[in-house]
Parts: C-alpha cells; structure tokens; sequence
C-alpha cells in the first residue's frame, strides 16, 4: 500500500506580513517542523507495518497494540508493506531548494494566487498511483508525527474513506483520503480545500479526537506566536 503525504507550502501568507513559513521558531523555519514531522512519520509507519505478515491470529491475545492494529489490516485484506511518499508543493525557491537537499520530491505551484485548491491539485495529480493521500499545511509547527502516526493508524483500521484530526469538535489537518475521492478533490476551485469533501461525505469521514488544540492551531498572524 502506498500513502502520498503532501505537504502545501505556497501560500501567500497575506495576513502575517511576511513570508510566515519562513518565519523561525525555535530557529528553525515555520514549514519545516512540519516537514520534519512529516519524514518522522514516514520512518514510524514504513517501520510498523514493514513486517506483519508473519503475524496469525493467535497474536490478538498479545497487548502489543502494533500487532492488534497489523491483525486488523490482515482481517481487511490491507498490502503488508506500506509506502509513505513525502511530496512538498511551494511557490518559494528557498523552501524548494532547501527541502530537496533533503531527497524529498518538490513541485511548484506557479499560480497560488488561484488559492489552495490548485496546491491540492498539483500534489494529487502527482500521487494518483498511491492508494490513499495525506495533506498537511505548513504553517501548524506544533503538529507532532505522533498525532500523524495516529490519524494514520485510525484511516487504516477502519472502513471509512475519509480520516482527519478534530479538537473538541473542530476539524483541522492533517486529514487523508483514500483513492475514491480523488476525482472530487481534483475538482476543487478556488481557495477551498479538502474540507469541502469532507463535510459531503461526513458519514465516510473518521474523526481522531485529540486533546492537543495548539496542534491544529495554523499561524495567520504574528501575534499569534508564542514560544513553545
């Protein structure tokens, strides 16, 4: 199974005054907490479920949640071996320049004023092959990989075909989608994102609850920043 994780970063940052992804906090770049997040996932999940074919179900017995959640994917026929693939779409040479020295694929999005709709497409477009996407925004630097791994693990052990993050029953990203509604995702217009498919298929979508609201707060303003 392969997971497209596509991280936008061409927003215009209109209302922070400057280029907010560029912004440091704790000396490092706003967009880059998240990308670091991002390649942290990647190891957790390609590492949790690399080897679980092995695994019977005489094992559901075992308190090793890791093993719970492969005997789960085993019970819904789900690929052993599972593919993150990290893509980063930007309009900024310096998030492009430094995000490839990292081997992380990179796109340009040459018309962000058409708002986040054509980040989402420009990403997508490049992940058809992947069975589900995952899309992050840049500027949530309090994002953890654990909160990520999670939202993953509750995607892949249910039946729905929507995942995403919500604090005290407001939903923000991350949130993943799996390969049905791409078509819809690819129609999207303007500045609406993923949300839009989300509240129509509201009875496909998988809420993960967590308690940590700065995790789904994105800078807008430099007021807002504190340190961590």
């Amino acid at each position: 199974m392969k997971i497209a994780m596509i991280m936008l970063a061409a927003g215009n940052s209109r209302r922070f005054g400057a280029n907010k992804l560029l912004y440091e906090i704790d000396g490092i770049p706003m967009y880059q907490h998240v990308l670091e997040q991002l390649d942290d996932t990647k190891k957790k999940i390609e590492n949790s479920y690399s080897e679980y074919s092995d695994i019977t179900e005489d094992n559901n017995n075992d308190n090793n949640s890791d093993i719970v959640r492969l005997n789960n994917l085993y019970r819904n026929n789900i690929t052993a071996k599972i593919i993150c693939n990290i893509i980063v779409i930007t309009q900024y040479d310096a998030i492009a320049e430094a995000v490839k020295t990292k081997g992380i694929p990179v796109l340009y999005n040459p018309h962000p004023e058409d708002g986040i709709s054509s980040s989402v497409k420009i990403g997508l477009n490049a992940s058809l092959d992947a069975d589900a996407v995952l899309f992050t925004v840049s500027d949530q630097p309090w994002l953890t990989s654990e909160t990520i791994c999670e939202l993953i693990h509750v995607f892949l052990n249910t039946s729905k075909g929507i995942a995403c993050v919500s604090c005290q029953g407001k939903m923000g990203n991350p949130c993943i989608f799996d390969r049905k509604y791409y078509n819809e995702l690819l129609s999207l217009e303007g500045d609406k994102g993923g949300k839009k498919v989300i509240m129509k298929h509201l009875d496909d979508t998988q809420i993960y609850e967590i308690e940590a609201g700065r995790e789904l707060e994105d800078i807008d303003y430099y007021e807002s920043i504190a340190v961590r």
